[in-house]
């Protein structure tokens, strides 16, 4: 084989891995795709930017959309929160499992369970996902057998400076729930 026939099929093949790598390159379509187009539309009517997880786990489904937008008239924050709202949730499920990401303008309570392992997003930085029976806030770290095992109830802080982003979810495993938490991106049609 001559050298520039070489050349030209290495760089043939250099060409469809990154034309494969761009088809896959795109988390955040996976998602979306996943939530009906009325619904999307309706989060992009809240005026706010929506955040969604990217990463659905295998088996999970789409299960719905609330969305209360602000009421008439109600003043605006710059971030286009006001107090009380817009509020959503998207919602997924696999039996009595499910997992969610919410916004608020406000009207927070705290968050504070045993178990404390911190997740990378893009989004919000580090974040403490929390799970776990027993006396609040304490922030342990959980063993590797907590991490796999399915948990009643686990949820992040509230993220963001308003509006404020949350990822909540029942009977799922926090190694599960980690992969959702640093998944969450905008929602395209809002950033």
């Amino acid at each position: 084989m001559t050298t520039s026939l070489l050349s030209r099929t290495v760089f043939r093949v250099l060409i469809l891995c990154a034309g494969a790598l761009t088809a896959f390159g795109a988390p955040a379509s996976a998602a979306v795709a996943d939530i009906p187009a009325q619904q999307v539309a309706l989060l992009d009517s809240l005026g706010i930017q929506v955040a969604v997880a990217t990463y659905i786990p295998p088996g999970y489904t789409f299960q719905d959309v609330k969305a209360t937008p602000c009421a008439r008239g109600a003043k605006r924050a710059s971030g286009g929160a006001c107090f009380m709202g817009p509020d959503y949730i998207v919602r997924y499920h696999k039996g009595d499992s499910w997992f969610a990401v919410e916004g608020t303008g406000g009207g927070l309570g705290g968050t504070s369970l045993t178990y404390k392992t911190f997740v990378k997003t893009k989004l919000f930085g580090t974040v403490p996902l929390r799970f776990g029976p027993g006396p609040d806030g304490i922030g342990l770290t959980p063993t590797a057998a907590q991490m796999r095992s399915p948990q009643n109830e686990l949820y992040t802080d509230w993220l963001g400076s308003g509006p404020f982003y949350h990822v909540i979810g029942e009977h799922i495993a926090p190694e599960v729930m980690t992969r959702v938490v640093s998944s969450v991106e905008w929602l395209s049609n809002n950033s």
